[in-house]
């Protein structure tokens, strides 16, 4: 009788996680990939605002542009300018804080210091993230979606 409870248990269980997995959203990237393989100098005067913790560049490269910050004294993030909720229109830009980009045809807002997240809609995507691999030795920063 108790097996029998354990396994009517043990099975609804099982049930329950297949259904939370089969109902979780994919991310479906909808913004167009194009190849990136950026390096960086920052010891050129074009990037000194990346000196910073907390300071962003646009470079040109991606789909729209790329917005590059600075989150630690290591670490770098990449994101493609494009907005996940409509590729085709506008791009986004920091707002006066630094740490928050938006796209002011849609009113859509993401965070740089949270993986692109979307902070305000009508995005249900994060913003697309490039690969980057800084080194301080040469002061290089490099970006690339491979």
């Amino acid at each position: 009788m108790k097996f029998k409870l354990y396994t009517q248990i043990y099975f609804g269980i099982i049930f329950i996680l297949i259904l939370q997995l089969m109902s979780c959203d994919k991310y479906e990237d909808n913004i167009p990939n194009v190849y990136v393989n950026i390096q960086i100098s920052l010891d050129d005067p074009d990037y000194t605002d990346l000196s910073a913790v907390g300071n962003s560049v646009y470079v040109t490269g991606g789909n729209k542009g790329i917005i590059i910050c600075r989150i630690s004294y290591n670490e770098f993030v990449a994101f493609d300018r494009t907005c996940s909720y409509d590729p085709n229109i506008g791009r986004v830009e920091t707002d006066k804080t630094g740490i928050i980009v938006v796209d002011k045809e849609c009113g859509s807002q993401f965070s740089l210091f949270s993986e692109g997240s979307v902070l305000k809609g009508p995005a249900a995507q994060p913003l697309k993230k490039y690969s980057t691999s800084y080194n301080p030795n040469t002061n290089k920063l490099y970006i690339t979606n491979w």
